[in-house]
Order: structure tokens, then sequence, then C-alpha cells
């Protein structure tokens, strides 16, 4: 089954959305793939680096000195913000240091990576709970986090016994103290989307290069049909016009015919080489060279009169009047003046005009050509549209006429085609004057 062209511009949109699709989820992928490559890469670097290396400088606070807070803690004698105050004390004095050894470890990367070590909750397990709550910062690079990575979490398990005197009493007992610390060290890429973009330039290169080459094509393609739909909108014109023109030179040519078998006329003959040459003529627009010098010369009284007699001859029923053709100026050729005049008049005729007045009036600038009929006349809603190709006045739905519709239409080229001006002025049942204003200089 053929499809319509929009049919097919739905196909190639949905396909194209296809095609983004695709590209869009390898994209994705190769984002997510490259991510974890750089999340690998740090926390291989970054997982060798323990709370006693030579980094920190001993600044840091011992597990042995952070468990003897931890029991003075359980036994108040320190608060926790006081012990924050102390981690935090120590965190300070290393953040210099630990952001240069980061700094040493992913700058010849390209990588800007922070870290830190946070103390999330420090429990006394014989009271089974809580004694500081955190986040308790241990050790941190300068720079803000924004969306923190878990590089490790650990559950740190100190104690410690002491002994203690029995109050009132010469003994003394061992208290064990056990601590529960939960750890956590997490990082962050600072510049992870400008290393993820810089990885997948050529591949995102090349996914828009690939998607506006087939944007591309689809517009070439859209054009070139569009072209030849208008080569193929110009050939069926050129048809239509040549089997409209054709009619007239050949019932003129049959009536000619008939004459001629009841005795030779030599108006006769005269009448017959005239509708040769223009059935000879309408066959211009098949030709390479559409128009010649010949063909562009203006008409002359004699020729013009000769479009009025051969009409007349084929149609001996209508009035005819026409005025006397006394002008130097009809910038018309022979071939578009038999075209104009003969698909007015037969167009009049067609539509219940039994008589024709033809006459001339010559302006300032223009030569205006008014001729008026006696038929049936047309509605004013019709006059705008007797012009358009295969446009037919109907009534009730039924075209009461015979005709392709394109007779007007041809009238209207030739019009155009010289830079003159049509118009017309109708009433139902009170006929129809058309009015052409002619330049009575030929423009450019």
């Amino acid at each position: 089954m053929e499809l319509k062209p929009r049919s097919y511009i739905f196909l190639f949109i949905f396909f194209f959305a296809v095609l983004i699709g695709i590209q869009g989820y390898q994209l994705h992928n190769t984002y997510q793939l490259k991510q974890r490559e750089i999340f690998a890469t740090v926390k291989k670097d970054l997982g060798k680096l323990q709370d006693d290396d030579k980094v920190f400088d001993d600044d840091l606070m011992s597990k042995d000195i952070a468990r003897d807070f931890y029991i003075k803690l359980a036994k108040n004698e320190i608060t926790a913000e006081k012990l924050k105050g102390l981690y935090s004390t120590n965190a300070k004095k290393t953040s210099g240091k630990l952001t240069q050894y980061v700094d040493s470890i992913f700058q010849p990367l390209g990588m800007d990576v922070i870290l830190k070590k946070e103390i999330l909750g420090i429990y006394f397990k014989n009271l089974k709970k809580q004694i500081a709550g955190g986040p308790i910062i241990v050790y941190t690079t300068t720079g803000t986090f924004r969306q923190p990575l878990e590089l490790s979490s650990s559950e740190w398990v100190t104690e410690k016994t002491e002994t203690q005197k029995i109050k009132d009493s010469i003994q003394s007992r061992e208290i064990l103290y056990t601590f529960f610390v939960h750890r956590k060290t997490s990082f962050e890429v600072i510049n992870l989307n400008w290393l993820l973009f810089k990885e997948l330039t050529s591949l995102l290169l090349s996914t828009l290069f690939i998607l506006a080459a087939f944007l591309w094509l689809f517009n070439r393609t859209i054009q070139n049909l569009r072209k030849q739909q208008k080569q193929i909108t110009v050939l069926h014109d050129v048809v239509d016009n040549i089997s409209h023109e054709l009619k007239t030179p050949i019932a003129t040519l049959k009536i000619a015919a008939k004459t001629l078998r009841k005795s030779t006329d030599e108006n006769i003959i005269t009448v017959i080489e005239r509708q040769v040459n223009r059935l000879e003529q309408t066959l211009d627009p098949l030709r390479e060279n559409l128009e010649t010098p010949e063909s562009r010369k203006p008409i002359t009284n004699s020729e013009l009169q000769a479009i009025f007699s051969d009409f007349h001859l084929t149609n001996p029923n209508i009035v005819l009047q026409v005025a006397p053709l006394s002008y130097k100026h009809y910038y018309l050729s022979q071939n578009d003046a038999t075209t104009l005049f003969h698909n007015i008049m037969n167009n009049a005729v067609k539509y219940g005009a039994t008589a024709l007045n033809i006459y001339f009036e010559e302006q300032k600038k223009y030569l205006t050509i008014y001729i008026q009929d006696n038929g049936q006349g047309m509605d004013a809603a019709e006059l705008p549209y007797i012009f358009d190709k295969f446009y037919r006045i109907q009534k009730d739905n039924v075209h009461n006429t015979k005709g392709l519709g394109i007779g007007l239409f041809l009238v209207k080229n030739i019009v155009n085609k010289y830079h003159a001006h049509i118009s017309v002025k109708s009433q139902v049942n009170h006929g129809t004057t058309i009015i052409i204003q002619l330049p009575l200089e030929i423009k450019p």
C-alpha cells in the first residue's frame, strides 16, 4: 500500500526520535562508565591513606588519647561539645598538609578531589547509649562538600579497664569501658562534570554530527520532492493549457472544413491557416525556448480583427459588436491576445451570453479594454475566485456547464505577464463586464 507524503514525514520523525533515544542511551551509558572509572581511580589512591601516615605528622588525636576522652565523657567529666572542639582543633592542624598530599596525587590527573573523615556517633556499650552524636570531623581537606561519596565506613571498638575504689571502703573494683565508634570517610571530585565532558566530547560531537546529517539529508529530500512536485505541477499546467487551447482552433477548423466541402473560399483558407498557426503556437510551451522574438511581437489591428472574425465564425448565433480598431498600441503578442479574448468570449457564451460588446479606451498610461456580455451574470461571492485554477461556478453543488475551469486562469496569467490589471463587474441575470487595463509601454 502506497503511503501518503505526510506518513513518510511521520515515519522519519519516529525513526529520528528512536535514533536520538539510542544515541542518548549510548551517551548515558558511556557517562556512567567514565564516572565509575574516575571513582575507582580515586578510591584506589585514597584507600592507601591511614591515620598514622606521616602526612598527619602526629597531629591527629591518637586512639589512646581519644579513648581516654571517651571515658571522661562517659563519666560526665567533659561535654560532647568539648570533645568535638578537640577533634576540630586537630583537624585544622592537618588540613593544609592533607590538602597538599591529595592535590599531589590527583592534580597531575586533572582532578580536583577533596577528602574528609568523620565520626557519626560514639556509643558506650555498658550504658548502651550514644554519648556523642556526629558528625565529628577527624580530618578534612579544604573545600566545600556538595555531593560527597562514601570512600569507606568502619566501626572502631576500643576498651580500657580502670580500677576504682569503692566509696567508704579500702576495697576497689575494676570497670571495663567499651566504646563503639562509627566512622565514615567521604570524598568528592569537584570538577567531575568537566572531566566527563572532556571524555565525552568526541562521542558527543559525533552524535550531533550524525543527527545533523540526518536532518540535512531529510531537508534536502523534502526540497527535492517539492522541486519535483513543482515541475510536475508545471507539466500539468502545460498539458491543461494546451488541451484547453486546442479546443477553439479544432472547432474552427471543423467548421472551415465543412464550408470547404460546399465551396472553395479564399477567406476560409485564410482562417484555416490562422488556426494552424495557432495550433503551432499552442505547442510552444513544450519547446525549450518558450518565447521567440516573433512570438513577442505586438499584435496588429488586422490580426486582432481576425481573432474576432474567427470567433464569430464558430459562434454565428452570437451578436458580436467590436469598436473600430484604430489604436497603434496593443502590447500583446498574437498568441496571448488570441488566448485572452477567446477564453473570455467563450466563457461568456458558455454562461448564457447571446451578445458581446468589445470596446477600447485609451488613457494616459493604459489602454483599457471592456468586454461586456448579456449572460446570466455572477453572484458577488463568486467574483474573488473566478480566476483560480479549476474553479467553476456551480449551483446547488451541480456544475451546469462543461469545462475544466482553467480558461480565466489562463487569462489571469497573461494579465500578470504584461503587468496589467483585470477586474470584473457582474450581477446575476444582468450580465458581466470584464475590464483589462493594459500598459501602453512594455515593462521588463
